[in-house]
């Protein structure tokens, strides 16, 4: 079993945010999108709406969910992925 290096709540946040996968964003536009997300959203919203996308759209929400997640253990590797929480 591989475990993810990231909170899951931080790539769910960004998962859910207006960010584009396409967009080639730095570690610290990483880190404020994932910020403004959870204030703006918090941590139920962000799960309800991943939720949705993965019922309606699995196939856009497996490619997407990876990416957050590829990112996210980029820019808040363990030791700052407490303080961006």
């Amino acid at each position: 079993m591989t475990t993810c290096p990231v909170e899951p709540m931080l790539s769910t946040a960004l998962f859910v945010s207006d960010a584009s996968a396409t967009s080639d964003l730095d570690d610290a536009t990483i880190r404020e999108t994932v910020r403004q997300t959870l204030e703006q959203l918090g941590p139920d919203e962000c799960y309800a709406r991943a939720a949705e996308v993965f019922g309606d759209r699995p196939e856009v929400a497996l490619p997407r969910i990876q990416w957050a997640r590829e990112l996210c253990a980029r820019a808040m590797p363990p030791a700052l992925a407490g303080a961006a929480a």
